[in-house]
């Protein structure tokens, strides 16, 4: 039988890993992104490809850090069980 110990481990580590799949979802569309911008020819002129691609680094970075430290706190969380 579970007990109610390793019930709340099993919760924490669906939701860990529930939080490792939204980053790497979200870093391969951003990637798909950078990937696209640098093919694509139909890109208006007011805005540089450099820039695009630019923005969509930053946001990967941004969204590794934030994500990073959701998982730190979550392996955090598992830890104390």
């Amino acid at each position: 039988m579970i007990d109610e110990r390793e019930k709340e481990k099993n919760i924490k580590d669906l939701e860990y890993n529930h939080i490792l799949n939204k980053q790497n979802i979200f870093v391969i569309i951003l990637g798909t992104a950078v990937i696209s911008t640098i093919l694509g020819d139909k890109i208006p002129e007011n805005i540089t490809k450099g820039g695009l691609i630019l923005a969509f680094i930053l946001g990967i970075i941004l969204s590794l850090l934030h994500y990073s430290k959701e998982l730190n706190d979550k392996i955090e969380e598992i830890k104390k069980i």
